[in-house]
């Protein structure tokens, strides 16, 4: 079975990880300090889109895109799935054009 790194894909994982954000403000760890200052969902999804916006060096047009479902620069695709720790070249995956991928050799 090959891995997936589609576009579609990756809307997936950036959704959710914008979504577990806030979900983890509104519904926190009983066993983590609550001292934090609270930020409601909204906020912290917010800062959760900014974080990825900054880990994957991508700006904020490219992160629209992939959240509609479309396609990015290659080199972007590459480093915003690396900021969501699923590397494709430790799957032996090259990412192609704005969608497409293929087993390293």
């Amino acid at each position: 079975m090959m891995p997936d790194f589609s576009p579609k894909m990756l809307r997936g994982f950036v959704h959710a990880r914008i979504s577990m954000a806030g979900y983890r403000t509104v519904f926190p760890d009983e066993r983590k300090s609550t001292k934090r200052g609270e930020l409601s969902f909204d906020d912290a999804c917010a800062a959760e889109r900014a974080r990825l916006i900054k880990r994957a060096g991508i700006t904020e047009e490219q992160l629209d895109l992939v959240l509609s479902g479309r396609g990015i620069e290659t080199s972007a695709r590459v480093r915003l799935w690396k900021a969501l720790d699923a590397d494709p070249a430790r799957f032996g995956i090259v990412l192609t054009g704005t969608s497409g991928q293929e087993v390293a050799r």
